[in-house]
């Protein structure tokens, strides 16, 4: 199966959604009308997800006279295609633990000590907090390159925050200290695996990582 486009995601997830909520299969139409979209619009969509395996189509009987409504449900792999980095309790420690290292940091920001921090990820950390981490990195990265004073560099824009595509100016780590070859491959391979996962997740996990984000720039405290 081919990667899914980020449009293809996002319908997706809202599917998932619906189908969470309703507890049962959905015709396209209650899709359509609940996301706002053609009829021609849903039924296209699920049947491009059905053909991927991750949606499967069933036939209930009518009341009445007529052919037999079709209804779609998301298939166990479905989930899968979608990172869940809010799932049960695991964000609120994840949030607190990142927020407390971040607050030290700042206390003496320093690129090298950044760059050792955004290394020291463990292997096995669960993904919410990889990329809490590479969030808030990169959040002090943009602010360790803003020049001081009125004129200094514009805050990224609160609304619709992409840090799949800021992520690669961490890599301006490497200008700012001086790494080991293994330094730099091991940052590299940060910024490739947030990227991944940035377009795998949920658009609402999306948003929250991006406020999460924009909180750690303004100094704040981190919510949601």
């Amino acid at each position: 199966m081919g990667a899914l486009t980020r449009r293809q995601r996002e319908f997706l997830a809202a599917f998932l959604r619906l189908y969470r909520r309703w507890r049962r299969p959905l015709h396209y139409a209650v899709v359509a009308r609940a996301l706002r979209i053609g009829r021609a619009t849903a039924y296209e969509m699920l049947a491009m997800l059905e053909r991927v395996g991750l949606v499967e189509r069933r036939y209930e009987s009518r009341a009445g006279p007529g052919r037999p409504r079709v209804v779609f449900r998301p298939t166990a792999r479905a989930p899968q295609i979608l990172t869940p980095v809010w799932d049960a309790g695991v964000w609120r420690g994840v949030r607190a633990r990142v927020e407390a290292e971040v607050a030290a940091l700042q206390a003496r920001l320093e690129p090298g000590a950044l760059l050792r921090w955004l290394l020291a990820t463990p292997e096995r950390a669960p993904v919410a907090e990889g990329m809490a981490r590479m969030a808030a990195g990169l959040m002090l990265v943009f602010r360790l390159l803003e020049p001081s004073g009125p004129e200094g560099r514009p805050l990224p824009a609160r609304r619709g925050l992409d840090l799949g595509a800021l992520a690669g100016l961490s890599a301006a780590l490497v200008a700012l200290t001086r790494p080991s070859p293994q330094q730099i491959q091991a940052l590299l391979e940060k910024i490739r695996w947030f990227q991944e996962q940035w377009e795998r997740l949920d658009p609402l996990d999306r948003r929250r990582l991006s406020r999460f984000a924009i909180r750690i720039l303004e100094g704040g405290a981190a919510s949601g």
